[in-house]
């Protein structure tokens, strides 16, 4: 977006300079030059309207790719929600058939949401296409303005032709052409970006269904893999790190291999900082107990699996404690302000979602510690919000740099319009020395000349033209 606005303010500002240019010079010409200025100011009143319509079209194109960004984020959490009933897979064989007959509406639904994405995909291409067209409008007005500029200028004060064509190409017509030019520029930018990000956008389709095939081969393999401390913790943080890469805030994390703050009570590494706006820092740890949760689901009688739901309790409230008692906010200070709070990331809904069941008092439990409980789904959530935070930031950055380069063009037109001032008034003082000239010439040579050839027996007529009467206009404000 910020691309976007800072295309629209240079064709806008560049149009409004021709503009502005081209009346100045309208005004210095004679009466028969008006046909000529209505027929310009008519082709940019149609460039102007052909800007509108272009910037409408985009911000319509920016809205539909939001909602295709939203789209795929969906789909992304249908393809999670079936890993986790994936997860959820007993030995029974009925718990089996079960899971895959979820497994398979899942699918069925990616496929669905496959198609439409497809066929917002076309709508998008047409609409490129459509865009071409307006590029080549745009560029055709261009060469127009440019054409009759130049005609206009051609026309003016003939004595001093030369050097204010000069200052004219200098001052107006190269810059003019240069910011079309990287209008140009910008737009065959903005096309490139949008396939690339269609393609994108199917390959990330094709990606989520291939997954989705392999899920159901991979659930006994994890199932087994996750038992181990080490693969289940790292999987967590490999987890952690797919869902900061989505809502892309991976620029503004820092993991544990690059934070370790010692202290007197020992080292702290938490699992990821992230720089939220006001230079503060928030904490994000994550864990992964599903021994017991698994323990749980596999339980092939009511009394193993009470016990097993009671250890997995039990351990998730350690972890709160833990983490609670770790009091990231003042043993990390070193690193700046950091948020009085530590988001807990456990990256199995089912093993929370079970928890919660058995202990409903789990989450206040938890907000009395300033720990927040996340699942994938939620934590996705809250730093995607955290994200947009950022965002516009970054556009409210943007913003002030548009109206910095606004403020120096501005300057410069000033010290253009002073500078052709200035012009007009060396060709005033030109026009002035030329009349007394003339005069000079009238009154005292001739009559000599004429005295001396009549003495020398020559009849020759000489005469000199009269002066110059036309004023030259200054640029007025209004």
């Amino acid at each position: 977006m910020p691309a976007a606005l800072l295309f629209i303010t240079g064709i806008l500002t560049g149009v409004i300079v021709g503009f502005i240019v081209s009346k100045m010079f309208g005004r210095s010409r004679p009466a028969s030059g008006t046909g000529d200025l209505g027929r310009l100011e008519e082709r940019l009143g149609q460039a102007n309207e052909g800007l509108g319509k272009f910037g409408d079209q985009l911000e319509a194109q920016n809205a539909e790719f939001k909602q295709q960004q939203l789209q795929l984020q969906e789909a992304k959490e249908a393809a999670a929600v079936s890993r986790t009933q994936l997860e959820a897979v007993s030995r029974e064989r009925d718990e089996l058939r079960s899971s895959q007959s979820t497994t398979t509406n899942a699918l069925e639904q990616i496929r669905s949401e496959k198609e439409t994405l497809s066929k917002q995909a076309a709508e998008i291409a047409e609409k490129l296409r459509s865009q071409e067209t307006q590029t080549q409008f745009l560029e055709q007005a261009r060469a127009d303005l440019l054409t009759q500029f130049r005609s206009l200028s051609g026309q003016m004060l003939d004595g001093s032709r030369d050097a204010l064509l000069k200052s004219t190409k200098e001052s107006v017509s190269e810059p003019f052409a240069k910011q079309m030019e990287q209008l140009r520029q910008q737009m065959q930018v903005l096309q490139k970006e949008s396939v690339e990000k269609l393609g994108a956008l199917a390959q990330t389709t094709m990606d989520l269904r291939q997954r989705s095939e392999d899920v159901q081969g991979a659930a006994q393999q994890l199932t087994s893999a996750l038992r181990s401390p080490n693969v289940k913790g790292r999987w967590g943080e490999v987890n952690l790190h797919r869902i900061l890469e989505f809502v892309g805030l991976i620029s503004y994390c820092d993991f544990d291999e690059q934070v370790h703050v010692d202290t007197d009570e020992g080292a702290y590494r938490p699992d990821c900082v992230i720089t939220i706006p006001g230079s503060r820092r928030l904490i994000v740890d994550s864990k992964a107990p599903i021994e017991s949760y698994l323990d749980a689901l596999q339980a092939t009688d009511e009394t193993q699996r009470e016990a097993a739901l009671k250890e997995h309790l039990k351990k998730v409230r350690s972890h709160i404690d833990l983490l609670s008692k770790k009091d990231y906010a003042g043993k990390l200070s070193s690193l700046g302000q950091v948020v009085d709070g530590v988001v807990l990331f456990i990256p199995v809904e089912g093993a929370l979602s079970m928890a919660l069941e058995r202990d409903p008092d789990l989450l206040e439990y938890a907000f009395s510690k300033k720990i927040i409980l996340t699942f994938p789904t939620s934590l996705l959530a809250i730093l995607k919000g955290l994200s947009m935070t950022i965002q516009q930031g970054e556009i409210a950055a943007n913003i002030e740099e548009i109206q910095n380069n606004a403020v120096e063009l501005h300057k410069r037109f000033l010290m253009f319009v002073d500078k052709f001032n200035a012009v007009g008034s060396n060709l005033a003082r030109l026009n002035k020395s030329y009349n007394e000239a003339v005069g000079s010439a009238q009154s005292r040579l001739l009559p000599q000349g004429r005295r001396f050839a009549e003495l020398a027996g020559q009849n020759s007529e000489t005469r000199i033209d009269d002066g110059i009467d036309n004023v030259v206009r200054e640029i007025q404000g209004g």
